[in-house]
Formats: structure tokens, C-alpha cells, sequence
């Protein structure tokens, strides 16, 4: 077996919002990253829905962070079968690899493996995904515990970049223009920065932890109540603010979850990490909003 080098990381899906965190981290804590990318010229060629591995052998590495995924929820309720062949089938078809050279691995899985019927459960609480997407995060973090992989597996909460985008950028954009921005009083987020799960990652690969380890904010803030809070951080027009009740035609209630906190006691308590209030996150994230 190759023993893995002392000095390079591998970033699968290095293009995604986590990877390119976890890029940057490891190139600050001075760790050289190599980053499959499905475009090409965008890094090393690697697409787990036709996977060519022969373009990661070339090197070894000292660890590797598994982000690429069909991360729509969406997606993979629509298309079960092929957005498995890639989440789980091809996913732990690469971790096996990495497995037999030696390298440590942080699995990216999700909350999503929880039905959000209990505040704040631990990394052993049962599970039960109420979607697709879940069961297949769940069905990776049972064969890396069953195979014994060299992985430790990373389960966040809802990961926000530190610019706007997706329903941040939406209520950003509708204020900042004078329109209203409506937001859901009946779902609630429990927010963590993408630099912190990139942090947590790192630190679970640099000391190479295995199990099961939880990150998010310590409590949840609906989002009604999140995008008034930008608009008086931002100081835009709060009556401009419209809550409205999501509907199941909007959002199916599989991919909702009454409490959407999990406990993150132990990374707190093992890697110095810990949760920040949700408040408290969306306050920093929206000062840095252009003004």
C-alpha cells in the first residue's frame, strides 16, 4: 500500500461551496490541494457519474474531503436511481481507493439524515431520512461504519456562503430595489458559516478523528424572522418584509424538518468548536452584505 504524503490534500468537488472553503483552509494552513472539478480546465477531471479514477492515483495524499454530490434534494427525489449511482455507489467506490492508499477522509454527509421530530439530537440519535437525499448520506455513513473506512463523517446544518445567494440574495436584491421579499414563517434554519465547516473538516482530518461528528448553529431562527433581521441590519425597509406560511406544493414536507438544530456538544467539547447562536452567525453575515 502507498503511503499517503505528508503535505497534499485532495478535495473532491472542489468547485462546490464547501470545497472551495476547504481549498482556501488548507492552502492558509500551508497544505498543498489538488480539486477534481467536472468542467474542464477547472481542476483535476473527476465526475462521479462517470468516474475515470486514474486521474487521482498520480499522487498520494495525506487526506481527502468527499464534497461532490447531487446536493438537490430535488434532484434526487426525482431521479432516485441515478443521483444514488453517484451519491452512494460511485461515492464509496472512490472512498474504497482512498481507503487502500492509506489517505484519511472527511465524508460530507447532512442533517437530512434525521426526520426532524427531535430538538437537537447527538451524533448516535436514531436515524430516519424522510427523503432521498437523506437515505442516501445515511446508506455512505453505514458503509463507511461497516467497512471500517479511514473517514470521519461530517454532518452540518444549513451552510451558508459569506456573500449573498440563493434566498439571502433574493431578499437582498428585492430590498435593496424597494419590492417586497416574502419569507416563510413555518420553517426555521440552524445556520453555520462555510468557513466554519471547512475549519471542522480540517481539524477532523488533520488529527485524522473517525466517527460520527455534528456542526450548525446552537439554537434555529425562522426565516421570517432572519430576513427582518437583514433588513434592519442593513438598514432596508422593514415594512417591506412579507411572512407567509410555505405550502406543500412549495415545499414538501420531506424536506422540512420541525427542528432543525442538532447537538454539536462533542465537536464543542473534542476540537474546540462551538456552536455559535444563530443570531449571531446571521449578524456577521449580513454586515459584510455591499452596502
Amino acid at each position: 500500500m502507498a503511503q499517503a504524503d505528508s503535505g497534499r490534500a485532495l478535495v473532491v468537488g472542489g468547485d462546490s461551496l464547501v470545497g472551495s472553503a476547504l481549498q482556501e483552509h488548507c492552502r492558509k494552513m500551508g497544505m498543498a490541494v489538488d480539486a477534481t472539478s467536472r468542467r474542464p480546465g477547472a481542476g483535476l477531471p473527476f465526475d462521479l457519474s462517470d468516474p475515470d479514477f486514474a486521474p487521482l492515483g498520480r499522487a498520494d495524499y495525506r487526506m481527502a474531503f468527499l464534497c461532490a454530490a447531487v446536493t438537490s434534494m430535488q434532484a434526487c427525489q426525482q431521479d432516485p436511481d441515478g443521483s444514488r449511482r453517484i451519491n452512494v455507489e460511485n461515492t464509496l467506490a472512490l472512498a474504497r481507493r482512498l481507503a487502500d492508499r492509506g489517505v484519511h477522509m472527511v465524508f460530507l454527509s447532512s442533517s437530512q439524515v434525521f426526520d426532524g421530530e427531535t430538538p437537537a439530537p447527538a451524533e448516535d440519535a436514531p436515524r430516519a431520512p424522510k427523503n432521498e437525499y437523506g437515505r442516501q448520506k445515511l446508506a455512505v455513513e453505514e458503509a463507511i461504519a461497516r467497512e471500517d473506512l479511514p473517514a470521519a463523517i461530517l454532518r452540518p446544518t444549513k451552510v451558508l456562503a459569506d456573500r449573498p445567494v440563493g434566498v439571502f440574495k433574493g431578499w437582498f436584491e428585492a430590498l435593496s430595489q424597494g419590492r417586497k421579499a416574502q419569507a416563510a414563517t413555518n420553517m426555521a434554519l440552524s445556520p453555520v458559516m462555510v468557513a466554519d465547516v471547512a475549519e471542522a473538516a480540517w481539524r477532523l482530518a488533520e488529527a485524522r478523528h473517525r466517527g460520527i461528528w455534528h456542526t450548525g448553529s446552537s439554537d434555529a431562527i425562522g426565516y421570517f424572522d432572519a430576513a427582518r433581521l437583514m433588513a434592519e441590519k442593513r438598514h432596508l425597509p422593514l415594512d417591506l418584509v412579507e411572512g407567509q406560511d410555505v405550502t406543500e406544493a412549495q415545499v414538501p414536507s420531506i424536506f422540512r424538518h420541525r427542528y432543525v438544530t442538532i447537538g454539536c456538544d462533542k465537536i464543542g467539547r473534542s476540537l474546540g468548536l462551538p456552536a455559535k447562536r444563530a443570531r449571531d452567525i446571521l449578524d456577521a453575515l449580513f454586515e459584510g452584505f455591499p452596502r
